[in-house]
């Protein structure tokens, strides 16, 4: 209740902030120098059932009670079918200079009858030595016909006077009573709302509305139930005709309560959506679950952002000074935090582009590892030495990457030196014998193996071997290549030969040996 009053006492004050040098100080002591003063001082009037003091804001010639009277069907005919966009009202002394009306002049309303309706306009005129508004001639001249319209559908007849007298804000205590139901009805049809709700959203969401993920989609629950809540009050409050003023802000604190539950089911949903893009990465084997994370928080922070902007922008804040401040901000903070950003760029780019993916072995300028993780900002590697290496996302991006793990098969490729004084005829077996080795295992592509004499060298023949093995398994590349050398080895020794060894030829001179004997006596002696 005192959240309520609070809030009714803010939207009174003045819906739009406006600058000491646009607004002019009221010098009328009825607050009736401006359009939005003279409609607000003749309801609070009407309400308190001052009507001596309401006759004030009418350009009428009765005086008395006729005056009286006439001030109070027209408070009478104000609450009950004008229009609430009281805020819409000018501030300003002139009036409104943009409606189109002739100076002077300002309308606060068309009100609905049986006939034409009916503009609700205010005059500028003089009282006095002061420029004050009053309530049109013209618009007054049908207020008695209006009310009478009015209270010949009216349900006030039926009601005690006693419950009529009205209270807080201008609202009667059957009001009060009445809305006190509509508030516990809106409560109890909210809390079935989830009954009703789940096959919907089970058969909306196909697969992912399973009877396992109930908890899920109970998260949607709430929201739905809140906006219901407030659909039933809405009604309520409609039925009940409220006063202008309780109405003008009914509908204040109306739509800044459905932006705040729409945000909240929207916030709803990207969680949701979260969790469903979050399975699907896990089953394609991917691991974008710091990109998936990075992507829910963000639509979080802009979705409360735009709403605290409407907010506050409906309060009557000036919010086009703060957007421009935090755009200046915005661009100091990109600046500042540049490799920040290119490392969460790169890592981005990583993620989509998946060149690399966790668990394969890369090799990245001198260094070669295995990818742990994939972070937004850096990547993990695990060396052959078993220590961890981060590497910034933002230098991976721009960096020659080989990825070992893509491979669609390893290559056996190898020089096999032979003894210099091995002959034509057994260098001829050894060649057919290592074709026939890599023939043979049904592990060796076919098309790409290769034996060639490649090289006479003066210690060695050298032999170029070259094959691609089918598999992209490491261990299982090395267990072949293994069985195919040792085949080798054996292919070379049936030819009777062997492999080149290193060997080093030392030619010594007879002189030189003598002479260094010499020297090595003397320096004895």
């Amino acid at each position: 209740m005192f959240v309520y009053v609070f809030l009714s006492l803010i939207f009174l004050t003045g819906g739009q902030q406006a600058t000491p040098a646009a607004r002019e100080p009221a010098q009328d002591s009825l607050g009736r120098s401006t359009p939005r003063g003279t409609v607000l001082g003749f309801l609070d009037a009407a309400h308190r059932r001052d009507f001596a003091a309401a006759r004030q804001y009418l350009d009428t010639t009765l005086k008395g009670e006729p005056a009286e009277e006439l001030a109070r069907k027209l408070g009478v005919v104000l609450d009950s079918r004008l229009p609430a966009n009281l805020d819409k009202l000018s501030e300003q002394a002139e009036g409104s200079l943009s409606d189109g009306l002739p100076l002077k002049k300002e309308l606060v309303g068309a009100i609905a009858t049986s006939e034409e309706p009916l503009e609700i306009q205010l005059d500028r005129v003089r009282d006095r030595d002061e420029m004050v508004w009053l309530f049109s001639a013209q618009t007054l001249k049908r207020i008695p016909a209006v009310y009478d319209e009015i209270g010949s559908s009216s349900v006030y007849d039926y009601i005690p006077d006693w419950m009529q007298r009205p209270l807080l804000l201008s609202i009667a205590l059957w009001q009060w009573l009445a809305m006190a139901l509509g508030l516990a009805a809106a409560v109890g049809i909210s809390m079935g709302v989830r009954r009703m709700a789940l096959p919907v959203l089970h058969r909306a969401l196909g697969s992912f509305g399973a009877d396992k993920d109930n908890h899920h989609l109970d998260l949607l629950i709430g929201p739905l139930r809140a906006l219901v809540l407030l659909a039933v009050i809405h009604l309520t409050f409609s039925i009940l005709r409220l006063p202008l003023l309780a109405r003008q802000l009914w509908i204040f604190l109306s739509s800044n309560a459905l932006i705040i539950v729409c945000a909240w089911f929207f916030l709803r949903c990207v969680r949701l959506s979260g969790m469903a893009l979050g399975r699907r990465v896990e089953r394609r084997g991917a691991d974008s679950t710091a990109l998936v994370r990075l992507l829910q928080r963000t639509a979080n922070l802009l979705a409360v952002f735009i709403v605290a902007v409407i907010i506050l922008q409906n309060a009557g804040f000036n919010v086009t000074a703060v957007l421009a401040g935090l755009g200046v901000g915005g661009i100091a903070i990109a600046l500042a935090a540049q490799k920040t950003l290119e490392n969460l760029f790169g890592g981005i780019s990583l993620i989509f582009d998946k060149p690399v993916r966790v668990g394969d072995t890369c090799r990245f300028g001198t260094q070669e590892g295995i990818i742990e993780d994939i972070g937004l900002r850096s990547t993990r590697f695990r060396t052959a030495g078993r220590s961890v290496l981060t590497v910034p996302n933002g230098q991976l991006s721009v960096m020659n990457l080989e990825n070992l793990g893509m491979r669609d098969k390893m290559a056996f490729q190898h020089t096999v030196a032979i003894h210099p004084e091995t002959t034509k005829l057994q260098l001829t077996h050894v060649l057919d014998g290592i074709r026939a080795v890599l023939a043979e295992h049904p592990m060796v592509e076919t098309s790409t193996r290769r034996v060639r004499l490649t090289k006479l060298a003066p210690t060695s023949i050298e032999l170029e071997v070259l094959a691609y093995i089918l598999t992209i398994n490491a261990e299982r590349f090395l267990a072949i290549q293994e069985e195919l050398l040792l085949r080798i080895l054996d292919v070379i020794e049936k030819s009777e030969t062997s492999t080149a060894l290193p060997s080093q030829v030392v030619l010594v001179n007879r002189d030189t040996v003598a002479s260094q004997s010499r020297s090595a006596g003397k320096s004895s002696s």
